[in-house]
Formats: structure tokens, C-alpha cells, sequence
């Protein structure tokens, strides 16, 4: 069996790798085709050793998301694929490459979401796709079905993340004795309504006793912040045990807070964005969605409260959902056995 997966974001490629390993263990063949985006290629080609096909650019800018991460991905994708003779598609909200097999194809596409707050996104993989897979964030209905986890429990599961305390030594930091931050950039389509840098704006206000590490999406702004905290430079081979390790994360941006928090972090989420996808943790009690004036004082609180049972609140996690993985591959092998 040939399986085409489309990945357009970091985010995508931590979501289906580990299904892509087991893919191949059991003798499918794998493709990939990849959005030129920032250091997304690169990741990739250092990480897997199949086939990959660089298709489309994204540049954070409204005329990119159409033009080049759209149309000229229609071209390059459609050029490619027309004569590979693929089983199956499979993606992340892809309704281009959806395009090609439902309308031209006319093969089978499998689509992944977890943010039906997008209405005209989700308007085109409807369109688009043979079946749409959902956390239990949307009602099931016509071409939406649920797959009862988050996306990020696809890599986060402990059946496939542990914690390495190794990359403590190289930032020179302690388990439970730093603040982990994520700050975003507003020049990204999903937070282009949010400040810049606002976390910057309450950076006084931190513990000293902690040191912070922060993942800055525009380093270009780092004086903006203190000057003993440490900046990451991306990719970082182990970021998930950093941010595993950390007494606290606070982060601008919706994705690494749902990380956090399934990591068994306490993580306050203060940017603009609101998505059910949060609220499924919200109301596990390890995600916060606070304004920006209020994080000081919940993190000071969180601080010198008892110790979070990590590993306890991670196993329950496991207990209540599926493997996302394995979820996949049996959805790929239905569709291709129908």
C-alpha cells in the first residue's frame, strides 16, 4: 500500500511520525510531501528517510497563504502525485491536497482538525475530504467523526515520550527550578489581532529565584526581555523534556500550552485565540486561559503551591484516551480496505 502524507506545519509532522515508523515497520510505503516553511524541510529531512517532495511556501503573509501555500501547492502537489498511483491521503486540515484526490484522483483522503472555530477552513475539508477526524471538541456528523484525544497526545503519550533529564546539563538548569516560556509572533494568520511580545510586558514581575527559558518566535526581539533569560535556538533536539522538567510554562501561543499541560505541566495560556480544543484541558485542571494582567499572580500561586503529581495526572491521560497513532493507521487501513 502507497499512503501520501501532506505536512504543512511543525506541529503536523510531531503529529504523524510515530504512525509513519509503524507504517513502514509493517511494509507501507510512505510518501510525504512538504510546505516550504521556515525550518519545516529541514526537520524533516533530517528526522525521516523516505521519500519526501517539497511542495508550495509559506511566508506569513495573507498574499503567501493563498497564492503560494495554496495554488502554487495545487500545481506542484498535482504534477507530482498524478502518476504515483497512491492508496490514500492523509493530512492535517489539507483540503488542497483533498482537492486533488476527491476531485481529480478520485481516491480516498483522510483528514485531521482540531479547530472548527476556522469556519471556512472547515467549510473546505468538508468539501474536500472523505472523512474528517475530531477530538470530542464538535458533534459528530456527514463527514466529521471523533477520535477521543487531543492531537498533541499523538507524540506526548508516555507510550512514546520520556523525559530525558540530559538536556538539563546543556542550559545549565535545574528539574522544577526554571519557568518555561513560549512567546509567538503576530505575524502568524492565526494571531495577527494579538500584541507582540507580551509576555515581555510582565517580565519584571517573574520570581528571580527561578531562571526562564524562552522559545522566541521572533528572536530578532529578544532585548526586549531580560537579559539572563535564555533564549532557545530552534530546533531543539529535546524541547519537550524542557519543557517537561520546568516548574511552569506560559505561553502566547495556543499549541506548546496544550503541550505543557499534557506533559503534566501547570501551563497558563494568555493569547487572544479561544478554542475548545484548550477547554478540554481547562477543565482537567492543568490548563489556564488568563489574561496577561493575571498571569504574575497565578504563577507565584502555582509556585508555592504543593508539587503536581505529573506522572499520576499523565497516566490518567492515558487512561481516558486513545492511542492517536495507532487511531490513524487503523483509519487509513479501513479506507483503503473499503
Amino acid at each position: 500500500m502507497k499512503i501520501l502524507i501532506d505536512i504543512s506545519h511543525p506541529a503536523h509532522w510531531n503529529f504523524f511520525k510515530n504512525a509513519i515508523t509503524e507504517m513502514r515497520n509493517r511494509g507501507y510505503e510512505v510518501i510525504l510531501t512538504v510546505l516550504r516553511r521556515g525550518r519545516l524541510p529541514e526537520i524533516i529531512k533530517r528526522e525521516y528517510s523516505g521519500e519526501i517532495k517539497l511542495c508550495g511556501k509559506y511566508k506569513s503573509s495573507k498574499l503567501s497563504i493563498i497564492f503560494q501555500a495554496n495554488i502554487l501547492k495545487f500545481i506542484e502537489q498535482l504534477i507530482y502525485i498524478h502518476n504515483k498511483n497512491i492508496n490514500v491521503a492523509v493530512s492535517c486540515g489539507g483540503f488542497v491536497t483533498g482537492a486533488i484526490f476527491k476531485f481529480i484522483l478520485r481516491k480516498p483522503n483522510i483528514q485531521f482538525d482540531d479547530d472548527p472555530e476556522r469556519k471556512i477552513n472547515l467549510f473546505l475539508e468538508k468539501i474536500t475530504s472523505s472523512m474528517i477526524f475530531f477530538p470530542p471538541i464538535i458533534k459528530a456528523q456527514k463527514k466529521i467523526s471523533i477520535m477521543n484525544a487531543l492531537k498533541e497526545w499523538a507524540y506526548l503519550s508516555p507510550k512514546y515520550f520520556k523525559p530525558d533529564l540530559d538536556i538539563l546539563q546543556e542550559y545549565n538548569v535545574e528539574a522544577q527550578k526554571y519557568i518555561f516560556i513560549r512567546e509567538v509572533s503576530n505575524i502568524s494568520f492565526n494571531y495577527y489581532k494579538q500584541e507582540n511580545n507580551t509576555i515581555a510586558n510582565i517580565a519584571h514581575l517573574f520570581p528571580r529565584e527561578y531562571k526562564v527559558i524562552i522559545s522566541l518566535e521572533d528572536k530578532s526581539t529578544i532585548n526586549q526581555y531580560p537579559p539572563d533569560w535564555i533564549l532557545l535556538n530552534e530546533p531543539v533536539g529535546d524541547i519537550h523534556s524542557l519543557m517537561y522538567f520546568s516548574k511552569m510554562l506560559i505561553s502566547s501561543g495556543d499549541s506548546m500550552a496544550r503541550e505543557g499541560a499534557m506533559l503534566g505541566v501547570p501551563s497558563i495560556y494568555c493569547g487572544v485565540r479561544k478554542m475548545a480544543a484548550n477547554d478540554l484541558l481547562i477543565e482537567k485542571g492543568l490548563l489556564y486561559h488568563i489574561a496577561l494582567n493575571e498571569v504574575a499572580h497565578h504563577l507565584n500561586e502555582v509556585i508555592n503551591s504543593e508539587n503536581f503529581k505529573q506522572e499520576e495526572y499523565r497516566e490518567q491521560l492515558k487512561k481516558d484516551w486513545i492511542d492517536v497513532s495507532e487511531f490513524i493507521i487503523n483509519k487509513i487501513e479501513d479506507f483503503t480496505k473499503g
